[in-house]
């Protein structure tokens, strides 16, 4: 099978960005010149389309992955795939979903945290963690002003 095949096979199985395709070719064997040519041929052929690809990568992480923005932009970012097409594909998704998407993935890690902990370091581990996730500071402040605060005092009710 010609490596032209083996690639559009490849990419007909999961959508793919150029830097990965590259990437394969080159573990199977394949020049840099001819890799170049290879991509180009793909892209030509709609195999390779990196707007498209940007879509189905930001939708997969944020929604089956659950991870923040600073995250999938970093990963799309070392994969060389154009700005435009991230911001694009990250627009598509609505910010109510997306701080659902966080309050459901906070809410998770919340019950993993030994409640004779203290707030303020449960509070810790939850920022530590989302932020790692790759969400934002004002939006993980904003859950945890919402969703992860102290209750009142009681003397502060009346």
């Amino acid at each position: 099978m010609s490596l032209l095949a083996r690639a559009e096979r490849y990419c007909a199985n999961e959508e793919q960005c150029r830097t990965s395709v590259r990437k394969k070719l080159s573990d199977w064997g394949a020049s840099i010149e001819l890799s170049g040519r290879i991509v180009n041929r793909l892209i030509d052929q709609g195999f390779i389309d990196e707007k498209r690809y940007a879509r189905a990568y930001v939708s997969a992480k944020l929604r089956t992955q659950k991870w923040g923005r600073l995250k999938v932009i970093y990963q799309l970012r070392s994969k060389q795939v154009p700005p435009k097409f991230i911001t694009e594909a990250l627009s598509e998704i609505p910010d109510e979903e997306y701080r659902n998407i966080l309050l459901d993935v906070a809410t998770t890690k919340w019950q993993t945290y030994d409640t004779n902990e203290t707030m303020a370091k449960r509070r810790s581990k939850l920022v530590t963690f989302l932020a790692s996730r790759g969400y934002e500071s004002p939006e993980i402040q904003n859950i945890l002003t919402t969703h992860f605060s102290d209750p009142p005092a009681a003397s502060d009710q009346a």
